[in-house]
């Protein structure tokens, strides 16, 4: 998705003129004292100080670093809503400016906060490094649904330092592009969704494009949309047989802000070998699919792991390293051995992305020659094209995403995102949307689990998969001064009953390798490793034993006089399977009525008394009409 339209404060500011974006020419400037002439009024200035000298008045904010170590931001806060969009900057100026590693730099950003305080998104522009006279630096940002803190603030990036002076800062509010969904094709109709902040006049261009990139078809309609608004592009009867791409452009005819995307649409052609219904289930085969999976590096093929990792219930591996190793056609015959689908990893083909492989190809070639040899392998399940990348490559994604669709329309495209306060935006760029709170160790309590799933499961609109990436693996695996955190099975357990009740349509656990980091490091035991994969194995067999229920495609959550208490009720024929968890460390309680109709060992509620971690599963029936 790209927005084709820029606002003048946008355009000025890339071409260099950002002064006449700035706090001199920004209509509704939402900054206090954005110049520093009444001395920073309105900011919380850490130790940085106002100074005579400045960019376009007598004073600026400078702030001076000598130790890589310290980091302080100078912050203002932003009396914006979810939904706005902002354009903001700030003029800079440099001396002796240095970092080591990416995203260095005297610069200015923009985050939020949910009413917890915990991070939804932020908007980093590149900042300046060196010894220079006053550059501007320019974003944008879009405020994520449930924000309620926005700050702005000027800094030296972690691991810089040097001298910086700011001046000028801005963040002002910009029309806002509807935002095009683009769903699914069925019945001989593709169907998108837009959404809109405030009541708009939109037009839709939409272009039907064979495989050779002919036009086949053209519309162009308007609507008067407030909220949201389902629209639908007919596609001609006489189509042949193939593959196309439907492109649209939504554009709010007010301000020209507009946004675009492609969808690709397969016709005449049997059943996908993996897809998804419409209720966001994955078909394999036509039947639903409930993938259970685990990461592993593809080096770690071996017998030994694999017959572990089939025991333990798991049905799909995610090999996480790009490529799989030396010897990717035996990687396929190995797991197909074990019963094991495969997620094959596209995830580093991005041109400057930290682990981008070295090649003679460009990466949409090497992305086309790895599709071509192993599309048609029996156990292919999906293409993971994304793993944590920023909202900035979302145009390479959809790309990537189009791109291997139209080579592979058998099988998914599936990313994973570690900040849902953007996922709106990835919305387009693949079939399964998956998220990874990771909380166990990091957070007070594990509730960002069931936020994630709940957020994701919202976002995919039951038009994309929705799917949790939960975590098994020690955060010590990745910081070596970190002292140990593996999580219990009872963390384990309790974050898999989040996700389910959160609406999670699959599940991966991350990461088997991770589980043997202390090999590397010394202090490797067998026996503790034995004892934590028994958990990991309870946790996935107790999974396989829901799985007709969680396959049926029915359920509802359940209201408990304790709000923090989840829980939900999954539904198949006579039986149902209750499901609540405790994400808090003390002792909680909640009482839930079951729908009328339903029972549990006699009782139409469910009381349950749940220890720190505590999860319990409850089988439910429906109640037998009494005779005579």
């Amino acid at each position: 998705m790209n927005f084709s339209k820029l606002t003048l404060a946008c355009l000025l500011a890339g071409a260099g003129w950002a002064g006449l974006a700035n706090a001199a020419g920004c209509d509704g400037n939402l900054l206090k004292d954005p110049g520093f002439e009444q001395g920073g009024t309105g900011w919380s200035l850490a130790s940085a100080q106002v100074v005579a000298g400045g960019h376009g008045g007598q004073r600026s904010l400078f702030y001076q670093n000598h130790n890589p170590a310290n980091y302080h931001n100078m912050l203002q806060s932003l009396a914006v809503k979810p939904g706005q969009q902002l354009a903001f900057g700030a003029w800079v100026r440099g001396e002796n400016l240095r970092g080591k590693g990416e995203n260095q730099g005297a610069g200015v950003f923009v985050e939020s906060y949910d009413d917890s305080g915990r991070f939804l998104a932020g908007s980093y522009p590149q900042g300046l490094l060196g010894t220079s006279g006053w550059q501007p630096v320019t974003g944008d940002f879009r405020v994520p649904p449930r924000a309620v803190n926005v700050v702005l603030g000027v800094y030296l990036r972690q691991g810089t330092t040097g001298s910086a002076w700011f001046d000028d800062v801005y963040a002002c509010l910009q029309p806002v592009a509807p935002e095009l969904y683009q769903m699914r094709s069925s019945n001989g109709a593709a169907s998108s969704l837009i959404e809109v902040v405030d009541p708009q006049q939109v037009q839709v261009d939409s272009t039907l494009v064979d495989d050779k990139n002919t036009a086949v078809k053209r519309d162009s309609r308007r609507y008067a949309i407030s909220g949201q608004q389902k629209v639908e592009f007919p596609l001609p009867a006489d189509l042949a047989a193939g593959e196309y791409r439907l492109q649209q452009q939504v554009t709010d005819v007010a301000s020209q802000r507009s946004q675009r995307s492609e969808m690709p649409i397969s016709v005449g052609r049997p059943q996908p070998k993996v897809a998804l219904d419409a209720q966001g289930y994955v078909l394999k085969q036509g039947k639903r699919f409930f993938p259970l999976g685990i990461y592993m590096y593809g080096e770690m093929a071996t017998d030994e792991h694999l017959a572990r990792i089939r025991d333990a219930g798991f049905n799909t591996l995610l090999n996480y390293n790009y490529g799989t190793g030396r010897d990717p056609y035996n990687y396929f015959r190995k797991t197909q051995q074990y019963g094991l689908q495969v997620i094959f990893s596209l995830k580093d083909m991005y041109a400057g992305t930290r682990f981008a492989p070295e090649t003679k190809m460009s990466y949409p070639q090497l992305t086309a020659s790895y599709v071509e040899k192993f599309k048609h392998q029996p156990n292919l399940l999906a293409w993971y094209i994304n793993d944590e990348l920023g909202p900035e490559y979302v145009p390479q994604i959809e790309q990537k995403h189009l791109q291997v669709k139209q080579l592979d329309p058998d099988h998914l495209t599936f990313q994973v995102l570690d900040k849902t306060g953007t996922l709106n935006a990835y919305f387009n760029s693949s079939d399964v949307l998956a998220s990874d709170p990771y909380p166990v160790g990091r957070d007070a309590d594990l509730t960002r689990t069931l936020e994630y799933s709940r957020i994701t499961s919202q976002v995919a609109r039951q038009a994309k998969g929705a799917w949790l990436v939960m975590q098994i693996m020690d955060h010590a695996a990745y910081a070596p001064d970190r002292k140990p955190r593996q999580p219990t099975e009872a963390e384990i357990r309790n974050q898999a009953w989040l996700g389910l009740i959160g609406g999670a349509r699959g599940i991966l656990f991350y990461s088997y390798t991770d589980l043997f980091y202390k090999r590397q490091r010394g202090g490797f035991s067998q026996q503790e490793f034995d004892a934590i994969w028994r958990g990991v194995a309870g946790v996935a067999q107790q999974i396989v034993s829901f799985e007709p229920y969680l396959l049926s495609g029915e359920s509802r959550l359940l209201q408990g006089n304790n709000t923090a208490i989840p829980a939900r009720l999954f539904i198949q024929g006579e039986r149902g399977l209750v499901l609540i968890a405790n994400p808090y460390y003390r002792q909680m309680s909640a009482r839930f009525d079951l729908p009328a109709g339903w029972q549990a060992e006699g009782q139409r509620q469910i009381e349950a008394e749940l220890p720190s971690m505590g999860s319990r599963a409850v089988w439910v029936q429906r109640e037998t009409e009494k005779k005579g």
